[in-house]
């Protein structure tokens, strides 16, 4: 009979996630010519923290990027490993880790459980600096913010030693969200002067983390602040945030400018403009590539954190283990700001 344990369930799309007993899951054997490029096989984590993102309550209302129910959701965890069957993961027995687990996946990869499958080729080794409530903040965030800058907008990689012949600049709008303060200290490691957009109350922590600029994104004249700073020369605009503010992100754009989006599109065009979206979500479902370039780039965000050249988010520890999950993605849904709701399971 299976080892039993405790999981967040959702059993249909729009339905109750619900705390009950699911087998334990056994990571899977993968002969290489089966695996996606850049695949490097199953590991079983002992979950000692997830994070709850936006995503999370989004799927189980929607339904999107879900493959079967039962399913339990989550996808940022931090833990133990405790099982590998594959030779070549890069991990062991005993390794302290966090990881971007496979999204909407049945079977034992959802985060919200006392065991989680992850991809080793999504999951990072955690710097021993860090608590393991920081540590699971950090791979959905990091990992969306490097594929814009460096997939989507193509921008050299911070461990290429990049140096720009003059003041190059960034808009990375919504940047109090998780994705847009790694994106600011990832846009700052590069060498790139970092322009960015929050509440007033959240501008002193952008500067903390090398924000030139900030912006209240309620200015009336929020665009014409942008264009003063940039003299008109804006090449990169990252948005977070929806498709109205992508479409603020086009107007300050110069000519073959680049706009790298995380949620909704524009709306609008402009001729000679580069737009590419960012979903962090396929990457464990696209044969093209996606899981090999993102693992480049979890290589460079992780020695970057060993370095101490980023910081994880600023963090709040919501009380509850699994149970406290689902009261926690509802007041995620309200709106958090400038934080990460993180839940202890171990």
């Amino acid at each position: 009979m299976s080892a039993k344990i405790n999981a967040v369930v959702l059993h249909k799309q729009g339905g109750q996630l619900i705390v009950e007993e699911v087998d334990k899951p056994v990571p899977k054997h993968k002969p290489k010519e089966t695996r996606l490029p850049g695949e490097h096989g199953e590991l079983l984590v002992k979950v000692k923290t997830v994070a709850l993102n936006p995503v999370d309550w989004k799927q189980a209302e929607g339904g999107f990027f879900i493959e079967g129910y039962p399913v339990t959701l989550g996808c940022d965890v931090a833990g133990i490993v405790e099982a590998t069957v594959d030779e070549g993961t890069g991990f062991s027995v005993g390794d302290e880790v966090m990881a971007y687990a496979k999204l909407g996946t049945p079977g034992g990869y959802g985060a919200f459980s006392e065991y989680s499958l992850v991809e080793a080729a999504t999951t990072f080794k955690k710097p021993p600096h860090l608590s393991w409530e920081q540590a699971a903040s950090i791979p959905v965030g990091s990992l969306t913010a490097a594929l814009g800058l460096y997939d989507a907008l193509n921008l050299p990689l911070p461990t290429d030693n990049p140096s720009f012949f003059r003041e190059e600049f960034i808009l990375i709008w919504g940047g109090a969200s998780s994705i847009g303060s790694y994106a600011v200290q990832l846009a700052v490691n590069t060498g790139l002067t970092v322009i960015t957009t929050a509440s007033p109350k959240n501008h002193d922590y952008l500067r903390s983390i090398g924000a030139r600029h900030v912006i209240d994104y309620h200015a009336s004249d929020v665009i014409d602040q942008i264009n003063s700073i940039t003299k008109n020369n804006l090449k990169y605009v990252l948005d977070t945030v929806n498709s109205e503010t992508c479409n603020i992100g086009l107007k300050v754009l110069a000519q073959n400018g680049k706009l790298a989006y995380t949620s909704e599109g524009p709306t609008d065009k402009k001729e000679g403009v580069q737009v590419k979206g960012v979903a962090l979500a396929l990457v464990h479902k696209d044969s093209k590539g996606a899981l090999e370039t993102t693992h480049k780039l979890l290589t460079v965000i992780q020695q970057l954190l060993f370095e101490g050249r980023i910081q994880p988010n600023n963090i709040e520890v919501i009380d509850g283990g699994l149970n406290g999950i689902p009261a926690g993605l509802h007041r995620l849904k309200t709106g958090v700001s400038a934080k990460k709701l993180i839940v202890k399971i171990d």
